[in-house]
């Protein structure tokens, strides 16, 4: 009589029937997140090539303004104490004032008044109160990434070559400007402070009415509030004074004292740095001709639509996520993730480009006319 050494020398054929195909699967999910790793999703910061392109020493000099080397400039930084802020030793401004801010130490040189309240929001609001009277020509505000996912790909995902690349006269003549660019979820007329209903992709936008009532003192609220997002900008000394002293005092108070999350708050403040500055509720200047009047990174139309179009064939692929999806793609040679790395080598050369016909003023010129019409 034969030993019995368990089931499957007994049943071999129907063991097998089992445990190859259990074997096959965990193989298989192994070797996906081995080689796709997790998925991004939207309001994640990216790390592709295209994201971290070398452009080259022929590209990475800034826009020439003889007046850059006079300008007085501070870059305010909103960070925690854990985070690492040597990314801004490589920002190209010269006479660049760094002045960090440090939201859970209030015994750091700059804090705000409370500790992790209000964001980045109460940072600012704090600086523009402490420094009213001693104010440089142009204040950078950022977060402390240097990589957020709110940096375009455009702008090579990057604050350091956003600011590097910056117009810096073009900053004086509007006054302030947002350095994120994109019209997702921004415009034309993204928040409506009429709404009294949740919208679960914009939770702020209920409290909107009474948020703006309050921090500008006035009942004429704008209906539509709408620019890009996401709380990193330059303005100038003169838009900053445009208000009085008082009303960075106000609204301080009202973040530190609002019973309101702070998420909410946070996100409330987004909104309304153009009315603070500009006294303009919406702030929507067209995107291409945005990127090359302020950062000199020139598409003409061409380069336009094959971008746009690049960029969605990438999202599709990027957004097949699924375990069958992954499966398909590695049994058909990984074409998914092989076309993905080729559209980003396009970009790559596209980026290049626009930096090349960004270096011509006039170039720019035939490329531009009104920045808010097409």
């Amino acid at each position: 009589m034969p030993s019995l050494k368990g089931f499957c020398s007994l049943w071999l054929p129907q063991c097998w029937r089992i445990v190859l195909p259990a074997l096959i699967l965990i193989f298989s999910f192994f070797f996906l997140v081995r080689n796709f790793g997790p998925v991004e999703h939207h309001r994640k910061p990216t790390h592709d090539g295209y994201n971290q392109i070398d452009i080259g020493n022929s590209h990475t000099d800034t826009p020439t303004n003889h007046d850059r080397h006079n300008l007085t400039i501070n870059l305010v930084l909103a960070t925690m104490s854990r985070d690492d802020i040597s990314w801004t030793e490589n920002i190209d401004i010269p006479n660049l004032n760094v002045i960090r801010y440090v939201s859970d130490d209030l015994d750091a040189d700059y804090h705000p008044p409370v500790a992790k309240k209000g964001r980045e929001a109460l940072i600012y609001l704090t600086y523009m109160h402490d420094f009213y009277d001693d104010l440089p020509d142009i204040t950078f505000f950022t977060h402390a990434d240097e990589s957020p996912w709110h940096m375009e790909s455009e702008l090579n995902s990057s604050v350091t070559f956003a600011m590097s690349h910056l117009d810096l006269a073009q900053v004086q003549q509007r006054q302030y400007f947002n350095l994120r660019v994109s019209w997702e979820n921004a415009c034309p007329n993204w928040i409506n402070t009429t709404k009294t209903e949740l919208d679960t992709g914009k939770l702020e936008e209920i409290y909107m009415w009474e948020a703006f009532s309050e921090n500008f003192g006035t009942d004429d609220v704008p209906e539509i509030l709408a620019g890009p997002c996401c709380s990193q900008f330059a303005v100038t000394k003169e838009a900053i004074r445009r208000r009085p002293k008082s009303q960075y005092r106000t609204s301080m108070n009202w973040l530190v004292e609002t019973h309101w999350d702070d998420y909410i708050t946070g996100r409330i403040w987004e909104h309304f740095w153009s009315w603070l500055f500009r006294g303009e509720a919406v702030d929507c200047a067209i995107e291409w001709k945005t990127y090359c009047s302020m950062y000199h990174v020139c598409f003409d139309s061409a380069s336009r639509n094959r971008v746009v179009s690049l960029k969605e064939e990438k999202e599709e692929l990027k957004n097949k996520s699924g375990f069958l999806d992954r499966l398909s793609d590695m049994l058909g040679g990984y074409k998914n993730k092989k076309r993905i790395k080729e559209i980003d080598v396009i970009l790559e050369t596209e980026l290049e480009k626009a930096l090349e016909r960004g270096q011509s003023e006039t170039r720019r010129m035939e490329l531009l006319s009104d920045l808010y019409t097409t």
